[in-house]
């Protein structure tokens, strides 16, 4: 916005008049205009910072007439503790296309040969893989293979800090290419629709409006825990729930 007007009153009035339908007090006005002449006589920036400084306030936030007290604001008690340790779900949200074969690759088991077959010309091979042991698991097989550009999760596995889920998805029953429409609620074939579906892990729509994660915080309210759910950027639907408090949305704005 390039404001017609050069006086810095006249354009924090203008501003005032698109922001907060001319809401803006006096006090919050004299505080922008002194900000605004503080970054003369570049007055792009002046404008940046009077813009910021108006969409921050009161005024803008809400709809009537702002008028302040002179109170300070009382401080919110400290949330007491329930002599429970601090644990963290980290959820990270790889929206990109993932070759999970190329990732986690069976070794020394039948399963090893099934997958050279299926993946032949695009298959990993032994010596290019980092060998993870499995043998204290139920799993088919005694060792995997990670990608070798892998080597934090590598060290995070051998360390019993990180875990596989493979072969993790949203079908209800065993389908195939001729079935698969009326065996499903879910929408397989169109990426947009699978991330909304990892968040959610809900195939049966038993809580249609709910995510994962959100689920997960309900459970934990419900025990009588604090819970809290944070995300970076937007939005997640995978942190819905039906408790409140709703998630907090950390943004660089």
């Amino acid at each position: 916005f390039d404001s017609q007007f050069s006086d810095a009153n006249d354009v924090v009035t203008e501003l005032s008049t698109l922001l907060t339908g001319g809401r803006l007090g006096a006090q919050n006005k004299q505080v922008v205009i002194e900000a605004y002449r503080s970054k003369l006589p570049d007055k792009e920036a002046g404008m940046r910072i009077a813009q910021q400084l108006i969409i921050s306030s009161p005024e803008f936030q809400s709809s009537n007439t702002v008028v302040k007290n002179g109170q300070p604001r009382l401080p919110l008690p400290d949330p007491q503790p329930k002599g429970v340790p601090y644990k963290a779900v980290v959820y990270i949200m790889l929206t990109g296309g993932a070759d999970s074969f190329n990732m986690l690759v069976p070794m020394r088991c039948s399963t090893y040969y099934d997958y050279i077959r299926i993946r032949r010309g695009v298959e990993q091979r032994t010596n290019s893989l980092l060998k993870l042991d499995a043998t204290d698991s139920n799993q088919t097989c005694s060792f995997y293979g990670l990608h070798s550009k892998l080597k934090t999760a590598e060290q995070l596995y051998n360390s019993r800090d990180l875990l596989f889920f493979a072969n993790a998805g949203v079908l209800t029953k065993p389908t195939d290419k001729h079935s698969y429409a009326k065996d499903t609620l879910s929408r397989l074939f169109a990426h947009n629709h699978m991330q909304r579906e990892i968040q959610h892990l809900d195939p049966h729509l038993v809580d249609a409006r709910t995510g994962v994660l959100g689920r997960m915080s309900d459970a934990l309210t419900r025990e009588g825990l604090k819970v809290h759910r944070f995300n970076i950027h937007d939005r997640a639907e995978g942190l819905e729930g039906n408790y409140r408090p709703d998630p907090f949305i950390v943004d660089a704005s």
